[in-house]
This record gives structure tokens, sequence and C-alpha cells, in this order.
């Protein structure tokens, strides 16, 4: 039977679709006949009040700006960058008042370092001439070893120069890192006198008339 052909009304229609019909519907390949159910189970997205279907956001490799991440984490502090808090103690009044105090004192102990190594090196190179009149002034007769003096001097002066740039070199070092650094040309100036001290008397002991007087001193 064609189409242009009238229908009988007794005999019942030919379903299009039916059970009974050689043509089906063409299946839905994008989920648009799928029910707002169906495509919340499609994209694990859990059911919301109005059961609308829920759009799905793009995944693309977009760079998050620091706003957004700010959305994305409402719980955390607004200001979490870790130059914060060294900002806040650069405006501390009290922490640069001692820092300058710090910058003042290391200066002026690496001024007396200096002026000490100045002061003492030509005595240091004429170190037996130095025992000599030291020696006079006790009685004690002349100093006579003058090559180990001469040698000691030398090694003291050496000494005193290299031990004054380490403290000026860890000085700089320590205030360009804001560090508290005072003690450091202090206790290099104490090890600098011990030196000299200890190499002083290695050569006034080496020395024969230092010798007889102290054991004319204990006899």
């Amino acid at each position: 039977m064609s189409d242009n052909e009238p229908s009988d009304p007794d005999r019942p229609e030919r379903p299009r679709f039916g059970e009974y019909s050689n043509e089906k519907p063409a299946r839905p390949q994008f989920g648009e006949y799928a029910s707002p159910e169906e495509q919340r189970a499609a994209i694990r997205v859990p059911a919301t009040e109005d059961n609308e279907s829920v759009p799905i956001e793009s995944h693309g490799d977009e760079k998050k700006t620091p706003e957004h991440a700010d959305r994305l984490h409402p719980h955390m502090p607004a200001n979490r960058h870790p130059q914060a808090k060294s900002t806040m103690a650069d405006d501390d009044p009290v922490a640069e008042a001692r820092r300058r105090t710090d910058r003042f004192s290391t200066f002026l102990l690496l001024g007396v370092g200096l002026f000490s190594v100045l002061s003492t090196a030509p005595s240091l190179l004429q170190l037996p001439r130095m025992l000599t009149q030291a020696y006079s002034q006790f009685g004690m007769g002349e100093y006579t070893n003058t090559s180990l003096g001469t040698t000691i001097g030398w090694v003291i002066l050496v000494i005193y120069a290299g031990l004054w740039i380490a403290a000026l070199v860890l000085s700089l070092r320590r205030l360009a890192a804001r560090k508290r650094t005072w003690w450091v040309p202090f206790v290099i100036g104490v090890v600098a006198n011990l030196v000299y001290i200890i190499l002083l008397t290695v050569a006034m002991v080496n020395d024969p008339a230092f010798m007889q007087y102290v054991n004319g001193m204990s006899g």
C-alpha cells in the first residue's frame, strides 16, 4: 500500500517504531535524549535540588592566577608569602635600632683592631730591640737571641694581619645577612692577643739572659 492510498479505518495502522516495525530510532550519540540523572551519572556529578543538567567544566591547561587560587582556598590567609614576615620585622623600630647599634659596635671594634695592627707593626719588625729595652728596665741585661726574636716578630705580624682580614670579611657577610656581628671582631681580637702573648713568651724563654734572670730570682 502506497502513502497516497486511503487508509482503512477498520485496519490498524502499521506501527512505525513499534515492536513489529523493522525501523528503529537512531541511537543518541551525545546524550541528548538522556535524562538529567543519566547525565549526572555519566559525568559523576551529584544531583542538585533543581534536577537540572550540570554542564561539564573545561579542564584546559589554564594558568591559575593568585585570585583564582584564593577562591579555591577561602580558608587560607590572604597574605601567606614568606616575605611578609621579614618586611614587618624590617619595619620594627626596635629591631632597626638594634641593628644600628650592632653595626656601630662592629665597625668600632674593627677600627680598634686595625689601629692595633698598624701601631704594633714597627715594634714587631724590630722585636729584639724592643725586648732589649724591656730587659734594661728590669736589669736583665740584653736580649741576645736576635734571630729567633726577628722570626717571631714577623710571625706575630702576619697572624695579626690575617686575623684582622678574617674579622673584616666575616663581619661584612654577617652585616649583609642582617645578623648580629659585634662579637666577631671581639672574639678574633681576643684570639690575636692570646697569640701575641704566647709567641712573645716563647721568644723570651729561649733567650739565655732571660733564663739567667729567672734562675737568679728563684735562687
